[in-house]
């Protein structure tokens, strides 16, 4: 949330879309401008991103021929698009810090330059736009423009001022877990000509609590830049300690919920025996992590932190794939 010392809102969006040195000088080759381009979408998170597309999509097919249809390819689309024009604003929001501990990042917008960036924001959220219009038109779920609104939104708000939501301490979380994989996975949910089944949703939000309590634990290795930036994120409100706590009960609680969700309103399915088996594992990260920070030190617990962070996002995919082999299961199923 933004403070009470900040500048005025026009100041901080002129900080934020405009580079304070001007324009860079030579434009880089091509080759080194798409791989800049890749940089600030965050293409190394895209195993996670698709299964959070493409598990609603299966839980809301029908038949297989629902799994390849327009209005299916169309919502997948939104959806990953939404979470790298998130990841775009979050990279230009933090060009300063990441030219300190993330310089990829950093080099990838001041490279692209600043008002190439916030063009390539524009144009990716214009096509998002349109494909909102075009998908509520040809579903008739005119519920599709608000939610693509508010998801957005919740898309620059996290970084951007004025609310500036990835400093909102505890606020962070429900934050993530709405724009991450909650928002994007409802809209695929309703890009479906059918019904939304009510055990898909329940199942969506047990999906965003699990998914997030695992990708986040990188977050947490931040606290000490974080807090040197006066960036009150939820690991610098909480503590580490705390913090690593919520995030293994989101992982209990999220998979108690997907699991109960699904099992009830589609069956059994043999799939779930890998899935939990995925689940035990991930929420064994969580409780050595938990241990790690407890027993340590301060510092002994940020590098043993930091060790184990590296390894949460790879839980994430391995949950994610888990959950869509258990959606195409449901598949099969009907």
């Amino acid at each position: 949330m933004p403070k009470a010392d900040a500048p005025p809102l026009r100041a901080q969006l002129d900080a934020l879309l405009t580079d304070s040195d001007g324009p860079s000088g030579q434009r880089p080759p091509l080759a080194t401008r798409v791989r800049y381009a890749c940089v600030i979408r965050r293409f190394e998170f895209l195993p996670v991103i698709l299964t959070v597309s493409f598990a609603p999509a299966l839980l809301s097919a029908h038949e297989w021929s629902d799994v390849y249809s327009l209005n299916t390819l169309l919502g997948v689309l939104f959806s990953v698009s939404g979470m790298q024009i998130g990841n775009m604003t979050n990279a230009l929001a933090d060009r300063e810090q990441d030219a300190l501990y993330k310089s990829r990042q950093s080099e990838a917008i001041y490279g692209l330059g600043v008002s190439r960036v916030v063009a390539h924001i524009g144009v990716s959220t214009a096509i998002n736009c349109v494909l909102a219009v075009f998908l509520a038109v040809r579903t008739g779920h005119w519920d599709l423009l608000p939610l693509a609104v508010f998801v957005g939104i919740l898309g620059f708000q996290y970084s951007a001022p004025p609310l500036q939501l990835k400093g909102a301490g505890a606020w962070q979380l429900p934050t993530l877990q709405l724009s991450l994989v909650f928002l994007p996975g409802l809209f695929v949910l309703r890009s479906s000509e059918y019904a939304v089944e009510w055990g898909s949703v329940v199942a969506l939000a047990g999906f965003a609590l699990l998914l997030v309590s695992l990708f986040v634990t990188s977050h947490a290795e931040d606290y000490i830049e974080d807090e040197k930036f006066g960036i009150r994120t939820y690991t610098v409100a909480w503590g580490l300690k705390k913090t690593m706590y919520i995030q293994s009960s989101m992982l209990l609680v999220g998979s108690a919920l997907l699991i109960v969700a699904v099992w009830a309103t589609f069956g059994f399915s043999w799939a779930f025996v890998p899935w939990i088996a995925a689940w035990l594992a991930s929420q064994r990260l969580l409780y050595t992590v938990i241990r790690d920070v407890s027993d340590n030190t301060h510092e002994a617990a940020i590098e043993a932190l930091h060790k184990k962070s590296l390894i949460g996002p790879y839980h994430a995919a391995l949950m994610g794939w888990a959950t869509v082999l258990l959606a195409v299961f449901v598949v099969i199923g009907r």
